[in-house]
């Protein structure tokens, strides 16, 4: 049963890495959603013609049509509506036309990630890197991808050589955060939280990752009264009230969860986590 979601930028949903919380009564670890798909980044050459535009190299593409900004579109939609694999295919196909375009290659990159298709992605990471160099945006897609293939080993050291590099986002401390959680270390990821709050203030996805890593630390009111600052911002997703919801059905107040799970989800779904907020709170 789906209790609740986590956004975090680039490692799910929001050009946010999607994470699922696997909470148990005892706060359990949390969890990636996986999957596997067959799609990578590349480009095709024809012949020239009218449709045809040349690279700084001389490499012949095909010309940026006014279709573009509708595939564009549509490849944000889908994302948003976690559409990964057809966000995938929508970026890849504007990178046909546009295959220098490195905002195109890392929206490629991180809906492979979030559809579950690490060995992909990371491989498509590292060409860029080799074009464009150990920049922190793309360090930071890289640790992305070793979390979602849990190889924190690798991770924790991409995201730290990241956050070192001056013009480092608050997006690199958050994923670290994130990577060091996963290792039981709570203290190391907090101080991450706390560097990617000071370069973007009250942002709700850090603060829904300080949250569950407060949470892991045993720190239930901690993590529930950081969370109420989350869901304080106009940009908090739903995702970041569920797992208000969640939290605060692990306290026992199942009202309060449960009052919060109606204002996102579907009926049948808020009727299944209702239940199941209950169990937790020693209702059943």
């Amino acid at each position: 049963m789906m209790i609740a979601e986590s956004a975090v930028r680039g490692l799910g949903p929001t050009s946010t890495h999607r994470l699922a919380t696997g909470f148990t009564r005892g706060i359990g670890r949390i969890i990636l959603v996986a999957g596997i798909i067959g799609l990578a980044a590349g480009c095709e050459a024809t012949g020239g013609g009218k449709d045809m535009v040349t690279t700084a190299d001389g490499t012949p593409v095909a010309k940026p049509s006014e279709l573009d900004p509708q595939i564009k579109l549509a490849a944000m939609q889908a994302e948003a509506h976690n559409n990964y694999l057809e966000a995938a295919q929508h970026y890849q196909s504007l990178l046909l036309r546009d295959p220098e375009n490195l905002e195109l290659a890392v929206g490629l990159v991180r809906n492979l990630r979030f559809a579950g298709s690490t060995p992909q992605d990371i491989d498509i990471v590292k060409q860029l890197m080799a074009k464009y160099g150990r920049t922190p945006q793309l360090l930071t897609e890289l640790g992305k991808s070793y979390v979602s293939s849990d190889k924190m080993n690798l991770a924790i050291p991409i995201l730290e050589e990241a956050c070192a590099i001056p013009g480092a986002t608050w997006d690199s401390f958050s994923a670290l955060g994130v990577a060091l959680d996963y290792e039981g270390e709570f203290d190391r990821a907090r101080q991450a939280y706390s560097q990617a709050l000071l370069l973007s203030p009250r942002n709700p996805d850090v603060l829904n990752n300080l949250a569950l890593s407060q949470a892991q630390a045993g720190d239930l009111d901690g993590a529930i009264e950081t969370l109420g600052q989350a869901i304080d911002q106009a940009s908090a997703s739903p995702q970041v009230r569920q797992n208000l919801a969640l939290m605060l059905a692990l306290r026992g107040d199942t009202v309060g969860a449960e009052r919060l799970a109606r204002k996102d989800l579907p009926k049948e779904m808020a009727d299944l986590n209702a239940e199941y907020y209950r169990y937790l709170a020693g209702g059943q």
